[in-house]
């Protein structure tokens, strides 16, 4: 049963009341997430988003495409509930949990802390800088990825105690790879390329 309620950031929901939720006009590519209880919706995704999204996860894909016995999951835009004493159901751009982890993916959501988040950041920068930051070092999440297609850098971050440290600033020179993940080799011109002259005439 979906919720009827007209859905606005800040209003208060439980866990049930947010999975039935639903935005009026099924076009609407709206991401919503439920932090500390309350809704948040963040706007529609650009395109450049959505293309840096496609590149990261093909490189995902490519890679466990060498793998006889999958050793990881990865999964686009998908609700996670993070382990908090408030809801807290977030989506990031990119999810991987490896087979060891005893994260459980069901239907509808990813219920515990993955091995690694990967957010693009978008308009709202502070969100995915500061509290996203904070709010996947407290679920105890290993790397936290952050994407700037804008400045067309990824900043790594590792788990340390309860926070998180940077392994460096990674620009389009670089090639991104990760201990948990051995053999997986990102080149980040790969990533942030740019788009053939005719294609970005087009409108």
């Amino acid at each position: 049963m979906t919720t009827t309620m007209e859905p606005r950031s800040g209003m208060q929901l439980t866990v049930a009341e947010f999975m039935d939720l639903d935005l009026p006009d099924p076009e609407d590519k709206r991401k919503l997430e439920l932090d500390d209880g309350k809704l948040y919706i963040m706007p529609r995704p650009r395109i450049a988003h959505q293309r840096t999204q496609g590149r990261l996860i093909q490189h995902f894909f490519n890679f466990l495409d060498t793998f006889d016995e999958i050793p990881f999951d990865v999964h686009p835009d998908v609700v996670v509930a993070l382990p908090s004493a408030l809801p807290r159901l977030f989506a990031p751009d990119l999810t991987v949990i490896l087979r060891s982890n005893e994260a459980v993916v069901s239907e509808r959501m990813i219920e515990g802390a993955p091995d690694i988040v990967v957010e693009i950041l978008s308009s709202d920068r502070r969100r995915d800088l500061v509290r996203k930051r904070q709010v996947y070092a407290e679920a105890g999440i290993a790397e936290y990825w952050i994407v700037d297609e804008l400045n067309r850098t990824v900043t790594p971050l590792e788990l340390s105690g309860h926070e998180y440290v940077e392994r460096g600033v990674l620009t389009d020179d670089d090639t991104l790879t990760t201990v948990l993940l051995p053999g997986l080799e990102i080149p980040l011109a790969d990533i942030f390329r740019e788009r053939s002259r005719s294609q970005s005439g087009r409108g």
